[in-house]
């Protein structure tokens, strides 16, 4: 017994005064504590006690029992890309996906990808059979079945688009002539609002697209990256948006109403995402190619041939600039000072309004040069223009290790202002 009382306790001091090194019956000397002094009894029994539950607690500490991590169940429609969909293995796949994975990642939380076909996402999503969705926008009758994030995930620009020879200056010269839409659809029903178009309905948006490259319709209305998405990776070539949004879809993720606690990590997630730039990180990922060395090298000397045409007789502070389109033009102008200074017209918003002017909408980089040909970035009203076309407008700012450096506009301009787009329809002709 005693052998097995050393090997418990780890404290000297308790060994020896449990155990001391003479027999009990020894007499103590007179400078040491003495025998007959020690608890007997009950006392002695319970400081015994105490001492032996103490030994067993620093050997055999209480393990509290950890928390279960948060289990979701995330479906998605699998038929949605760029933002949603399944890869040929059946990995999910998408910027959604990406931001979802990212917001519970810090939390622990346990996510389990469910694709489905988008007309069952709310019937589960409303009994219970999965906790969370994204790429929903929210309606009152939604917000009665479903818990809605606080912030948008995303801001779905929707557009007409034609072929390249076929591009009219506005929308309402399409008037008259056919129009592909995804049938039940966002689009569909703002074309509906517009009036005035001939409508044919697909039964999904790939169906549509490939119609406009068939030359079977005039015209296509549907969300601008998605459409892009398509157009790219099955070389439709020739197809181009035109003329300003119909509207403008905020995408959010909508919780089970019995999942609050799903909501609220969510919530803060995403915030932490914005703050940290996360999230323009994997925006750029999915939605912002890249400026090339080609487009480039159009694009600085084109800037630089405008700078010297710089009217800047006042500041001085004459600059060049050129953007780049979808299309792959590239539209240059020059500053252009004013007596009065608020009337300036800088070289960038020039640019753009050039691109505007030639029915060039979708604006994917821009460089500003000063006279000498360096480059500058642009002022924060510059850059307020130039994300009125996309946050993720591309910003030329120098060259590293042998390319072209580029930031977003969100990304130099956090404060970007963004309103929702109106429809307003020009009369139907009587």
């Amino acid at each position: 017994m005693r052998q097995l009382f050393f090997s418990i306790l780890p404290c000297t001091g308790i060994r020896q005064r449990l155990f001391a090194a003479r027999p009990l019956y020894a007499k103590p000397h007179s400078n040491e504590f003495e025998w007959s002094k020690r608890p007997r009894g009950p006392a002695a029994v319970a400081a015994f006690l105490l001492v032996f539950c103490a030994a067993l607690i620093h050997l055999f500490p209480i393990r509290t029992a950890k928390a279960e991590p948060l289990r979701v169940v995330y479906g998605f429609d699998r038929e949605f890309p760029p933002f949603t969909y399944e890869e040929p293995g059946g990995k999910a796949a998408g910027f959604e996906i990406e931001l979802v994975d990212a917001i519970f990642h810090e939390s622990g939380a346990q996510i389990f990808h469910r694709p489905m076909l988008w007309d069952r996402v709310g019937i589960e999503l409303a009994n219970g059979g999965i906790n969370l969705t994204t790429g929903m926008v929210r309606t009152e009758q939604r917000t009665r079945l479903y818990l809605f994030s606080e912030a948008a995930t995303f801001r779905l620009p929707i557009r007409m688009f034609t072929k390249t020879y076929n591009r009219y200056p506005d929308i309402s010269q399409l008037r008259g002539q056919v129009v592909a839409v995804e049938q039940a659809s966002y689009p569909a029903v703002l074309l509906e609002q517009y009036g005035g178009f001939n409508i044919k309905l697909f039964r999904n948006r790939g169906a549509a697209v490939r119609a406009l490259y068939n030359d079977e319709v005039q015209a296509y209305c549907g969300p601008v990256p998605n459409t892009y998405y398509l157009v790219n990776t099955r070389n439709y070539g020739g197809i181009t948006s035109m003329g300003a949004p119909l509207g403008v879809a905020e995408l959010r993720a909508a919780f089970s109403r019995e999942r609050g606690d799903i909501l609220r990590v969510f919530d803060e997630g995403l915030k932490k995402l914005i703050d940290s730039g996360e999230y323009d990180r994997l925006y750029r990922k999915w939605f912002v190619r890249d400026v090339g060395d080609q487009e480039g090298d159009v694009m600085l000397e084109s800037a630089r041939k405008a700078s010297i045409a710089a009217y800047a007789p006042y500041e001085g502070k004459g600059a060049g600039a050129a953007v780049l389109t979808a299309t792959g033009k590239v539209y240059a102008a020059c500053t252009m000072e004013n007596a009065d200074l608020s009337l300036t017209v800088s070289a960038l918003r020039a640019a753009a309004a050039a691109a505007v002017a030639a029915g060039d909408y979708e604006l994917r980089a821009a460089v500003l040069v000063d006279k000498k040909g360096a480059f500058m970035q642009p002022a924060p009203g510059d850059l307020q223009t130039l994300g009125e076309f996309g946050r993720g407008v591309l910003i030329v700012l120098g060259r590293e290790n042998g390319r072209y450096a580029a930031k977003m506009v969100a990304e130099i301009l956090p404060g970007l202002v963004l309103r929702d787009v109106e429809l307003r329809p020009p009369p139907l002709p009587e």
